[in-house]
């Protein structure tokens, strides 16, 4: 992998749409605004899933790459769902919540290695 390669996703502006969703007020958005806060979640995954991805490697040889691995999972699995009539708000959240720790990975996996 090479530096320029590598994708920086906007993590600051995907937290913050994680936590406009996360917010218990938000339950009470209407279904216009929790469609698009869903749309913009989505979004988001699809960016940050091949960063984390890239960062991971095709064979993961520490921790962190292997926890990357199970949270990449984790979000491939929610990006196929589809939310039940009624239950928007509760399929943002479980975005919201493993968009956080993928950036979370994304994070640690990024940072340069720490020297003994």
């Amino acid at each position: 992998m090479t530096a320029a390669r590598q994708v920086h996703p906007d993590l600051a502006i995907m937290r913050e749409t994680a936590a406009i969703v996360l917010d218990p007020t938000a339950l009470a958005a209407s279904r216009d605004e929790i469609a698009a806060l869903i749309e913009d979640l989505t979004g988001h995954l699809h960016e940050l899933v091949p960063a984390v991805e890239e960062l991971t490697g095709s064979r993961p040889s520490t921790a962190d790459q292997v926890c990357a691995l199970a949270g990449l999972a984790e979000a491939r699995r929610k990006l196929g769902q589809q939310p039940e009539e009624g239950r928007e708000a509760a399929h943002a959240r479980r975005l919201a919540r493993v968009l956080v720790a993928l950036s979370a990975h994304w994070e640690t996996l990024s940072r340069p290695p720490v020297s003994p």
